[in-house]
């Protein structure tokens, strides 16, 4: 492939502070919006790390839909305008996803200190970064125009910290095998 083959990394742009957002012309680089759509990004970017760990069993696509979960939040905060593609199903799909690996792990009942396995680290640092996006939609003022999406963030949260429980060695079924 030649250098006209592929498509331009670098524009120089974004050198005065401001980016293009979908529709929106140019944005601040601190803008709230812009701030939420980061925070998804590197929590997406965490998930893909603990997907590479995880390999391609139950695991690693359960970390792949939850990806491509969050791309689809970060549609619906790109163009707010638009119809929301996040929606009940999404939450009722997490929230099975909860249950079914909750039923199947053990819940520490001491306070939890990441790291117990490489893997479980690597989830928790996701659900924290999870966390820090669900704050920003939240500061951002999406909570009222994003409940659902708010509600999906808050659910994937709860499901990793579960999935790393069970990464670090929490399987009820390891146990009772």
């Amino acid at each position: 492939m030649g250098e006209k083959d592929n498509p331009p990394v670098s524009t120089g742009r974004g050198d005065d502070g401001t980016t293009t957002l979908l529709g929106a012309g140019r944005l601040r680089k601190d803008d709230p919006r812009i701030r939420v759509l980061g925070d998804i990004d590197e929590a997406s970017s965490f998930l893909g790390l603990a997907r590479a760990e995880a390999g391609e069993g139950e695991l690693g696509g359960l970390l792949l839909s939850l990806q491509r979960l969050l791309y689809r939040i970060m549609g619906d905060v790109a163009m707010p305008n638009e119809e929301n593609s996040v929606g009940e199903r999404d939450l009722e799909a997490v929230e099975e996803a909860l249950a079914r690996w909750r039923e199947r792990t053990e819940i520490p009942r001491e306070f939890v200190v990441p790291g117990e396995s490489r893997l479980g680290a690597l989830i928790d640092v996701a659900r924290s970064v999870v966390r820090r996006a669900e704050r920003s939609l939240v500061a951002a003022g999406y909570a009222g125009t994003h409940p659902q999406a708010l509600r999906v963030v808050n659910r994937t949260s709860d499901l990793l910290f579960v999935v790393a429980r069970n990464a670090d060695g929490g399987s009820r079924l390891s146990k009772e095998a």
